[in-house]
C-alpha cells in the first residue's frame, strides 16, 4: 500500500483540494492534508561542540586512570619506603619504587596490549625522525646542564648524585637508565599519549602527555625541562610509529645525565 504522505517535490498545489502549498509547513493550509513527512522540513541538527578539555576527559579516560595510578603508586610508595628504610638509605627505596611502577605498567600493558603491540612490532631505528631526535638530544642535554647549574648557583641547591644512591655500579644503569626508558615510554607514550591521540589532535596529545610526564616526576624546578623532553619523546613516537626510538633517546639522556652531570 502506498504511503499516503508523499515526499516534498516540485508540486506547488495540494493533490487533494488543489490549494497552493506553503513550503514552511508540512500540510495543506486549506484541508490540512499532510503532503510530506515533518522531518523533511526540520533543519539538520548541529553536532555537539566539544572542546579540548571535554574530549580529553571523556574520550581518553584510560590515560587519566594510568596517570593517577602512577601518582598514587609514587606518592604512597615513597611514603612507605621512607617509613621503612628512612631518608638515609635510598637504595632499597628506589628499587622498591621501581618495581611498583613496573607492576603498574605491566597491568595496564596487559589491558591495552592490542593497542601498544603495533608500537613494539617495528624498530624504526633508521627512520629520519629517529636520527633527528638523536641530533636534538645534544642541545637538550646542554640546556639541561645549563639550567640545572643555573638553579644550583642561583638558589644554592646541592647537586643530586644519583650514583651514590646505589652500592653497585649496575644499580643506576638498571633503575635509572634501562627501566625508566622502557617503562615510562610504554606507559606515557604507548598508552597515555596514544589514548590522547584518539581524542584530540596529535600535537595536542603530545603537549598534554608531556605535561603529564613532567608532573609524574614530582619536581617543580625540573618541570619545564621535563616537559620539553617529554615533547621530544612524544614527537618521536608519533612520527616513527614505534616506541624503540624514544626508548633509545630516553636511555641515552638518563645515562649521560647520571654519568657526566
Amino acid at each position: 500500500m502506498a504511503d499516503p504522505i508523499i515526499s516534498l517535490n516540485n508540486d506547488t498545489t495540494c493533490t487533494y483540494c488543489g490549494c497552493a502549498l506553503d513550503s514552511r509547513v508540512y500540510f495543506c493550509p486549506q484541508c490540512a492534508k499532510p503532503y510530506c513527512h515533518v522531518e523533511c522540513l526540520l533543519p539538520a541538527s548541529l553536532p555537539a561542540y566539544e572542546d579540548l578539555e571535554t574530549n580529553l576527559r571523556t574520550k581518553a579516560a584510560p590515560a587519566w586512570t594510568l596517570f593517577f595510578s602512577y601518582m598514587c603508586v609514587i606518592g604512597v610508595g615513597s611514603f612507605i619506603a621512607l617509613a621503612i628504610w628512612g631518608p638515609n638509605n635510598p637504595e632499597p627505596a628506589e628499587i622498591a619504587l621501581g618495581f611498583a611502577i613496573l607492576v603498574t605498567t605491566l597491568v595496564f600493558l596487559a589491558r591495552f596490549w592490542s593497542e601498544v603491540r603495533p608500537f613494539l612490532s617495528r624498530t624504526a631505528i633508521f627512520h629520519p625522525a629517529t636520527w633527528l631526535g638523536l641530533a636534538i638530544l645534544a642541545p637538550m642535554l646542554l640546556l639541561n646542564y645549563s639550567y640545572m647549574h643555573f638553579l644550583i648557583d642561583t638558589l644554592g641547591l646541592k647537586n643530586r648524585n644519583t650514583m651514590a644512591y646505589f652500592s653497585t655500579s649496575w644499580g643506576p644503569l638498571v633503575f635509572v637508565c634501562i627501566m625508566p626508558a622502557i617503562i615510562e615510554e610504554i606507559g606515557f607514550r604507548g598508552i597515555i599519549q596514544h589514548q590522547f591521540e584518539k581524542a584530540v589532535s596529535p600535537w595536542a596529545a603530545i603537549a598534554v602527555a608531556s605535561l603529564v610526564f613532567s608532573a609524574a616526576h614530582f619536581t617543580i624546578l625540573s618541570a619545564p625541562y621535563l616537559a620539553l623532553l617529554g615533547g621530544l619523546l612524544g614527537w618521536m613516537k608519533w612520527k616513527t610509529g614505534s616506541l624503540y626510538p624514544s626508548m633509545l633517546v630516553h636511555f641515552l639522556h638518563n645515562f649521560i645525565v647520571i654519568t657526566y652531570f
